[in-house]
């Protein structure tokens, strides 16, 4: 069987819109993991992330 990468779960500012690649927060047993956003938006100082999956539904 071919191995097929993970691909991170990826988070978007909600102030500025600047997208991050989740942080690996812990493994999970079966060889996923389990992703966090970043703590701060290093180009707004903001802490609201949500991920890109929700962003289209996201309401101010």
């Amino acid at each position: 069987m071919a191995h097929s990468p993970e691909r991170p779960k990826l988070y978007v500012c909600t102030d500025c819109q600047l997208v991050y690649a989740g942080t690996v927060a812990e493994h999970v047993e079966g060889g996923s993991h389990v992703y966090e956003p970043p703590a701060e938006c290093r180009v707004c100082d903001s802490t609201s992330f949500v991920e890109t999956s929700q962003w289209p539904h996201r309401h101010d």
